[in-house]
């Protein structure tokens, strides 16, 4: 009997050890590793930010950006007019920079630990992901560099502003295709269904096969031009105009499927999760459409002019408005969960977060970056203004050095799993050889 509940009494300290430790261990964090997460530019990540978010750091990075964070094995990448930043995610301690011979705008593009951008300098650059050395480097371009790029199976898919595009090997950086298009586009193409998706100056939504470049159809909305850049998702190509309003295409053939306008110009991105779509409007209004009709489900308005694109993490909504604010909203019903003031000044507004793991990351265009937490109970930390910046690297003289093959992005867990199962393991040993 004494010996039954001593072993009792042990199965019950292990149980409670257990929780502990799953408890205090790190959930995986999902990769937020391109424009709006991932290929198709979904913007929705089922890593869960649960408001209201607390500030874990922010950060003065010391340089304007018009860039979007992306989040990769726990460093945060961002361009700037400097170049490319590293940080690391728990601190916002800078890891090392990267510096271009023009503004880094656009939104870089991480897969196997190379991390893929253009420039204004009309170069194009894959680096080391973990120490910023340069792997290899294309300057064919005739333009500066303001889309975003997207990687996939091995070939990295760019537009420069030139009125062409580019697929890259990504081992070398030698062009696979060209395409020349015949119209400048700064919108960031998507990725699906077979095709390349894109917007272009003067208001034409074209599509290109993805392993030839051979133009597959081309839709003209009219003579405003578009700087939203696509989403993807079951068969339809979502994509805001400046004549303010949001498309709906097959991604087939380029078939008309719905129209839904608003008062101003859509530059917002749109981002779709299980068949709703959500983006918003320079008149300060947000919305959610169901994605096959087109039928307005929500709308909140008076929110600011929106410009930023949305993450939608879980069943929270999260975007930024040009009065220097960022929201999070209900995605089923629009209403205000959370609400936050980014700044004072003119370029205080965000660009488009990023969500992974528990926090949600943004940037205002003045170099000001927000590390948010849904943890009970988050360290606040005063901005780092650093004095000495971290060795930055320089470019290399030779276009292109070869590397070895990337494969595609890969998820990273959080730190410490494999400490938990040798816990575990040595918990359940111990207790066997007691008995």
């Amino acid at each position: 009997m004494i010996n039954d509940l001593s072993g009792r009494n042990t199965v019950k300290k292990i149980t409670g050890l257990l929780l502990v430790l799953l408890l205090v261990t790190p959930a995986f964090a999902a990769d937020w590793s391109m424009f709006k997460n991932d290929i198709s530019h979904s913007g929705y990540t089922a890593d869960a930010v649960n408001p209201p978010p607390a500030l874990e750091w922010t950060k003065n990075i010391g340089f304007e950006t018009d860039s979007s964070p992306v989040v990769v094995n726990d460093i945060l990448y961002i361009g700037t007019t400097f170049g490319l930043h590293a940080l690391d995610v728990r601190s916002g301690k800078e890891l090392w920079r990267y510096h271009t011979n023009g503004f880094l705008n656009s939104v870089p593009a991480v897969s196997n630990e190379v991390i893929y951008f253009g420039a204004d300098d009309r170069k194009f650059y894959a680096l080391n992901a973990r120490n910023g050395t340069l792997l290899w480097m294309n300057d064919k371009a005739i333009n500066r560099y303001k889309a975003s790029p997207a990687v996939v199976n091995n070939i990295v898919y760019t537009i420069p502003t030139d009125g062409s595009v580019y697929a890259f090997d990504i081992k070398n950086g030698e062009i696979i295709w060209l395409t020349l298009v015949g119209k400048i586009s700064e919108s960031s193409p998507a990725i699906g269904d077979g095709i390349i998706a894109f917007g272009t100056d003067g208001g034409e939504i074209v599509a290109l096969d993805s392993s030839t470049g051979k133009e597959k159809w081309r839709y003209d909305t009219g003579t405003s031009d578009i700087k939203s850049s696509p989403v993807i998702a079951d068969g339809i190509v979502f994509i805001g105009s400046n004549d303010g309003s949001v498309y709906a295409l097959a991604t087939d053939k380029g078939t008309f499927k719905w129209k839904y306008s608003t008062r101003d110009n859509v530059e917002s991105s749109p981002s779709v999760k299980n068949g709703v779509v959500y983006a918003g409007s320079k008149d300060s209004s947000f919305f959610a459409l169901d994605a096959s009709t087109g039928k307005e489900i929500w709308k909140s308005q008076s929110l600011g002019p929106v410009i930023s694109s949305p993450a939608i993490s879980n069943n929270v909504v999260y975007f930024g408005t040009r009065n220097n604010f960022i929201y999070g909203l209900d995605a089923s019903t629009g209403n205000m969960l959370w609400k936050r003031s980014t700044g004072q000044n003119d370029m205080d507004y965000i660009t488009s977060p990023a969500v992974s793991g528990n926090m949600l990351f943004a940037v205002t265009h003045s170099g000001l970056l927000y590390a948010f937490s849904s943890r009970a109970m988050a360290t606040t930390t005063p901005v780092v203004n650093e004095t000495t910046a971290p060795s930055a690297v320089t470019p290399a003289v030779s276009p292109v050095v070869p590397t070895a093959a990337p494969s595609e992005t890969k998820e990273s867990s959080g730190p410490g799993f494999p400490a938990l199962i040798l816990m575990i393991v040595a918990v359940f040993g111990l207790y066997r050889k007691k008995r």
